[in-house]
């Protein structure tokens, strides 16, 4: 079965509640940061995560991550993460939001635009069409910028 690294942010304080909750689900923890607990799981963990995790804010699949000076970096490893592993063909996806915190990329509408655009070449090839229809279900993506590092995921 496929396994996930999960990230269940939360606010800041709430770590080590959050921490015993996901450990009494049974699942392994792999990092404490503030704001946020990873840990690893199967599809099943992401659905009993999202239910039984009183103290996350929601629970994100982690894409992947990538060392990002530049929006050029940001667009070639943005289109390096394998996107069609996680979002169908006629899937709608956009970047939902975009944190960055001592990053030099700064601008979170200037990341969600290059990151949509690595997506869509990245998907474009792997599909081997042209255009989107998006008229399918939704896959709002988030992305995190920490010291030059980005993770995503929808």
């Amino acid at each position: 079965m496929k396994r996930f690294e999960l990230i269940a942010p939360c606010h800041f304080g709430l770590e080590a509640v959050l921490k015993k909750e996901i450990i009494d689900l049974g699942y392994d923890i792999t990092e404490v940061s503030d704001g946020r607990v990873t840990f690893a799981g199967d599809p099943d963990a992401v659905c009993r995560a999202n239910i039984g995790l009183r103290t996350a804010e929601r629970v994100l699949i982690k894409v992947g991550s990538f060392h990002a000076e530049s929006f050029e970096d940001l667009f070639q490893g943005t289109k390096g993460l394998e996107w069609e592993e996680y979002i169908p063909r006629n899937g709608r996806f956009w970047v939902k939001k975009a944190s960055s915190v001592k990053s030099k990329l700064f601008s979170p509408s200037d990341i969600q635009s290059i990151m949509k655009k690595a997506m869509v070449e990245r998907m474009k090839e792997s599909y081997d069409v042209d255009r989107f229809p998006e008229d399918g279900d939704d896959y709002p993506v988030r992305v995190f910028l920490f010291e030059g590092r980005g993770h995503g995921g929808p």
